[in-house]
């Protein structure tokens, strides 16, 4: 063979090899691919533009109708990153009305938060903010004539890294009531100057005082590039977790409840004069801005709790909202955390009865909870999933009774060292999600999980685990949902990464390849299911997480540190062939607005769907989507329709028409006749 045929000969065995490569790197791509095809995806979804198309550092991502306006909008929490509220508008765009509102972790200086962005600096001047986890001073273009010197004081470590320009003298004070050092840092500068410090602890407020010469209108704080007020100040970021919505002030508006994290499970060790201004958030609406924070006052207090989960719930059928924290124990301080219930008062305010009702719970680790009415007997009861198993608390008289469910193969607690790591590969796992979905009249339960999915089948109030393979159900996954898709009447399941999987006759499953995506490829996911353009059919918006140990090696070639944070949001519109459906919004009572806990069971000539305020949600950490959705199928009308309220009365609607919104208002049957079948 000739020289310049064997070159030829190589170079198409190369090209051959490292298609054969690609081909089988990305096989799971082109099999989930493969499968949306052999489904026909398009008649059943179509892609929509999502609200928003990346995000950093995602910690929950939510559903609500913030502004009451009947279009449901999107919240998410970010940890110590920007955070948005964006309110669907008539023009299927969506509006962040963050700032609008007053809910910058930080209102005095919005823009604050860590972002991987700097601020553009277009004036010269003294710029202050977070680049990742670099919290950076920047002089820009100031004159000899115009000198800097200030003090940073934080109750953390600090490390300096870069440093062009500055002239800086580091030391650290201590307390008696903490063992964590103070440390302070001057610093001088004329000219450009640059100074990079990066903390381990970033939830705790940084101090700084610039000396009265320098100008305050050359100061600029974070990326929005506010201006303090006075030469001394602190910011501070929030570390916020779990939003919980409702009406709390009973004026009309939804007030947020927004629990914190712990300073990485460490607050307990600071000084009291930090401890006591870290706090969760109780923002009531009715100001301008929108929300005002009333933590104190209602009498809600941290009490180091690394607050994880929460939401509004009413465990003793008094009409009034309580609120329910999972305070997660970081297993980097000893002694215990327990969990938090705060009873709400006839003044409002709240008392934390968590650990007189049998609720405190100190050992044990929640990873998630659903507060259901598992016997239906009236009242409400506690499901959790921890790290030992699953358990149900169940409710005597506002007392809880620990009931010991099923322990799966692995759990968390045979693994050690998953406590202590934030970052780990279990930060969102063991998802629960609730529906009537065998059409008993018993709520049933899915617990997603990458190590194992389990289907908790109730039985007149006692659970019993099904292994789901034996349904058709996938054994894995990262998230799961109920939902009736295809609005048939019949609930499916829809799993990460699997897709969807659609209820046949006899409670069973199978798989339909709609929205299957890559096994193995996504580290975590956040799926929401919700009626995105009030059509009736419920549309869908995914929010992934790419593992980055599994970038191949010509991404990897193209990727940073910060992406291994970065959570992609794909959204798709539900268009599906037409069925009826009913989509039931209930007004409860004054201290109940959102009806929280509340069961309506809808009759057909098909049968009975039961469903709970509360049980279409698909945040991890986070409560909001009060909306009911029901599927039809064929009938064009409701024989029936049953609303057990929160306080135990009951209420009847006969031969009420379908396709459309219904409003219920607690005790007020005039809502329903105002708008006659």
């Amino acid at each position: 063979m000739a020289p310049a045929n064997k070159i030829l000969l190589f170079i198409a065995l190369l090209l051959l090899s490292a298609a054969a490569y690609f081909a089988y790197s990305q096989k799971e791509e082109v099999k989930a691919y493969a499968q949306r095809i052999m489904a026909a995806e398009g008649d059943w979804f179509v892609a929509a533009r999502p609200p928003l198309s990346e995000i950093h550092h995602l910690f929950d991502l939510g559903i609500v109708d913030a502004d009451g306006d009947g279009r449901l909008d999107i919240y998410t929490s970010n940890h110590n990153y920007r955070q948005v509220l964006l309110l669907a508008q008539e023009n299927d765009s969506y509006r962040d009305v963050l700032t609008q509102w007053g809910l910058d972790q930080n209102p005095d200086f919005p823009g604050w938060e860590q972002s991987f962005k700097a601020p553009v600096m277009d004036k010269p001047g003294l710029y202050i903010y977070w680049l990742g986890d670099t919290l950076t001073l920047r002089a820009f273009k100031l004159g000899k004539q115009t000198p800097l010197a200030g003090t940073i004081r934080m109750h953390s470590a600090i490390k300096v890294g870069k440093n062009e320009g500055f002239t800086i003298q580091e030391e650290s004070a201590t307390s008696a009531d903490s063992p964590v050092s103070e440390t302070r840092i001057k610093f001088s500068a004329s000219g450009d100057a640059q100074l990079d410090l990066i903390p381990p602890s970033r939830g705790v407020p940084v101090n700084f005082q610039i000396e009265p010469s320098f100008p305050l209108a050359r100061v600029f704080i974070g990326n929005r590039k506010a201006t303090p007020t006075s030469h001394g100040f602190s910011p501070y970021l929030r570390d916020r977790h779990g939003l919980a919505w409702a009406d709390y002030n009973n004026d009309g508006q939804l007030d947020v409840f927004i629990s914190r994290g712990g300073v990485g499970g460490t607050l307990r060790k600071l000084p009291d004069s930090i401890r006591k201004n870290i706090r969760d958030e109780l923002l009531i609406s009715g100001g301008t801005p929108r929300f005002r924070d009333i933590t104190a006052e209602a009498g809600i207090e941290k009490k180091d709790c690394s607050g994880r989960h929460v939401e509004w719930t009413d465990f003793n059928q008094d009409g009034r909202i309580d609120l329910f924290i999972n305070c997660q124990d970081r297993g980097k301080v000893a002694g215990g955390y327990p969990k938090q219930l705060y009873r709400q008062e006839a003044d409002g305010r709240f008392r934390d009865v968590a650990t007189e009702v049998g609720l405190g719970l100190p050992e044990h680790e929640l990873i998630d909870f659903l507060w259901m009415d598992a016997d239906n007997d009236g009242d409400i009861d506690l499901l959790t999933t921890e790290d030992k198993g699953f358990f149900l608390y169940r409710n005597h008289a506002g007392r809880f009774a620990p009931e010991f469910i099923y322990r799966a193969a692995f759990v968390r607690a045979d693994v050690a060292g998953l406590k202590t790591d934030s970052n780990n590969y279990w930060r969102f796992d063991g998802k629960l999600t609730v529906a009537d979905y065998d059409a008993d009249g018993d709520l049933d339960v899915f617990s997603s999980s990458k190590k194992g999915n389990v289907l908790l089948v109730n039985d007149g109030g006692t659970f019993r685990p099904v292994q789901p393979a034996t349904t058709g159900l996938p054994s894995e996954g990262m998230t799961a949902a109920w939902v009736d898709y295809d609005n048939d009447g019949l609930m499916d399941l829809h799993v990460v990464p699997g897709g969807l999987y659609h209820q046949v006759k006899g409670h069973r499953f199978e798989a339909t390849g709609l929205l299957a995506l890559p096994d193995r490829k996504y580290l975590a996911a956040i799926v929401q299911w919700y009626d995105r353009d009030n059509n009736g059919a419920r549309d869908v918006l995914i929010a992934l997480n790419e593992n980055p140990s599994l970038w191949p090696w010509w991404k990897k070639a193209f990727k940073s540190g910060d992406d291994a944070f970065l959570w992609i949001l794909h959204a798709w519109r539900n268009v599906s062939p037409a069925r009826h459906w009913l989509q039931i919004q209930l007004s409860g009572p004054p201290g109940n607005r959102q009806a929280i806990g509340a069961q309506v069971t809808v009759y057909t000539p098909d049968g009975k769907q039961a469903q709970e305020v509360g049980g279409n949600e698909g945040s991890y950490f986070s409560q909001g989507h009060y909306r009911l959705y029901f599927g039809l199928g064929t009938q064009p009308r409701v024989s029936r329709i049953v609303v057990r309220w929160s306080d135990g009365r009951s209420e009847e609607f006969h031969n009420v028409a379908a396709d459309r919104l219904l409003h219920i208002e607690h005790n007020n049957i005039d809502a329903l006749m105002a708008n006659p079948p």
